[in-house]
């Protein structure tokens, strides 16, 4: 199908994002990334800000379009319109202001057309806000809401995360409570739900309550409009942010699509004579290739092995330095001494940013996630040279545990520019395959 062949029929580009057609997503990115990323340039975004909204304009359209109709006059005016608005939102989270639209830029959509993007737009809002401050919580906090938000039996949750089934309840509550206290500072609603309000509305709406608990909390929900309100809020959130978390084969096709497509049309300006189709397709040959291999390669079954290998080296200008004897172990693979060690050189001297990311990379390696991720995330929320490497071993903690899209949202944060960039990109496309 080719761009000019779906110009009659604007529902095409919604239903091909829908099934997530790879020719009516190509058409998508020939036709309007270029637009996208002009405006948000001329507004004081980067070629990355253009990616990632463009992306994420996208995939709200796609999550509305799987639990509402959407049908619009013109597919381009509503795409680079909601783009538009996604990234007047941004800009306004890092504190500045953009002027707002031109009329025209409203013209080509309907009344009805309006009132369906603001609906996107808000839905699309509140599904990052809850998802950031997802991912803001602490690790245990994090895989029991996924949990929360499955249709697993008590009985396996409490398996899967050692919980005792009799402490689900109040510890999911707890979790819940804290996610909504940071989604609450963002969003700032009219009222907040209390700790045990929260426990009985999650037993309601993941139907764990016994039939007459149930019966008895429908009758309070229809006598108490505002705990009803509340609860359907609660439903809410809880739904648009399994969008995101929850298992969905369908949403990870189309993400890996969208990924695919970020390095050929929002990569740096090429410079030579070289035709754009022709770099295009050049790309697209080189992806095929490093799949293929990737796809043949005999430890392709491990990932993590494959991308966690790293050596110490001497590190210019760490004035600190680490032991010869820390660099020994840990090239060697002896982690748990390297460990003990590395442990020796923070507690000489705390502010030793390199002895902190290796002691990082030893932890992920020995399985102690957490420890691990308080020590990356150290590094990487520093101003230093290898912020990007803890970035990517923390992506590499996630992949550990099988949450690939934990794993690709740290990734992401990688630049084009950064040293370790190619690195990222091929693990990206091993995780595609």
């Amino acid at each position: 199908m080719t761009p000019e062949s779906l110009t009659s029929n604007e529902q095409d580009y919604i239903n091909g994002l829908l099934h997530h057609e790879a020719d009516v997503i190509d058409s998508i990115y020939q036709r309007f990334a270029i637009k996208a990323q002009r405006f948000i340039q001329q507004k004081g975004g980067t070629v990355r800000d253009a990616a990632h909204i463009f992306e994420e304009v996208l995939l709200d359209i796609y999550f509305f379009v799987r639990r509402h109709p959407l049908k619009v006059a013109s597919f381009e005016a509503f795409l680079i319109l909601l783009c538009k608005r996604v990234w007047e939102k941004e800009v306004e989270r890092r504190g500045a202001r953009i002027p707002g639209l031109e009329p025209d830029e409203t013209a080509a959509l309907s009344r009805e057309d309006m009132q369906d993007l603001e609906d996107v737009l808000k839905e699309g809002e509140k599904r990052r806000v809850a998802y950031h401050q997802y991912l803001q919580l602490g690790d245990d906090c994090k895989e029991l809401i996924r949990w929360a938000l499955t249709d697993c039996l008590q009985e396996d949750i409490a398996a899967e995360t050692k919980i005792p089934v009799k402490d689900l309840p109040a510890r999911r509550a707890s979790c819940f409570k804290n996610l909504f206290l940071r989604i609450d500072g963002e969003l700032k609603p009219v009222d907040s739900m209390l700790e045990s309000e929260i426990q009985s509305a999650d037993a309601f709406l993941c139907g764990i309550m016994s039939e007459a608990a149930r019966s008895a909390y429908a009758e309070k929900l229809k006598a108490t409009p505002p705990l009803a309100n509340q609860v359907k809020r609660f439903d809410m959130i809880r739904q648009l942010l399994a969008q995101r978390i929850c298992t969905d084969t369908e949403r990870d096709e189309l993400q890996h699509q969208l990924y695919a497509h970020r390095n050929t049309w929002f990569a740096a300006k090429d410079n030579s004579i070289t035709p754009i189709r022709n770099y295009v397709i050049g790309i697209a040959i080189i992806a095929i290739t490093l799949a293929t291999l990737l796809y043949i390669s005999p430890w392709r079954k491990n990932i993590y092995s494959q991308f966690s290998s790293t050596e110490m080296h001497a590190m210019e200008n760490d004035t600190l330095g680490l032991s010869d004897e820390v660099k020994k172990e840990f090239n060697r693979g002896h982690f748990s001494d390297a460990l003990r060690l590395l442990n020796k050189e923070l507690a000489a001297n705390p502010d030793n940013i390199y002895a902190r990311y290796y002691r990082g990379v030893c932890l992920v390696d020995l399985n102690q996630l957490a420890a691990a991720r308080q020590d990356l995330l150290t590094v990487y929320n520093g101003n230093n040279k290898i912020r990007y490497e803890a970035a990517f071993y923390l992506a590499l903690s996630y992949l550990r545990e099988g949450h690939k899209q934990e794993c690709l949202e740290w990734l992401l944060k990688i630049p084009e520019g950064a040293p370790n960039y190619l690195k990222v990109q091929k693990l990206i496309e091993e995780l595609k395959a």
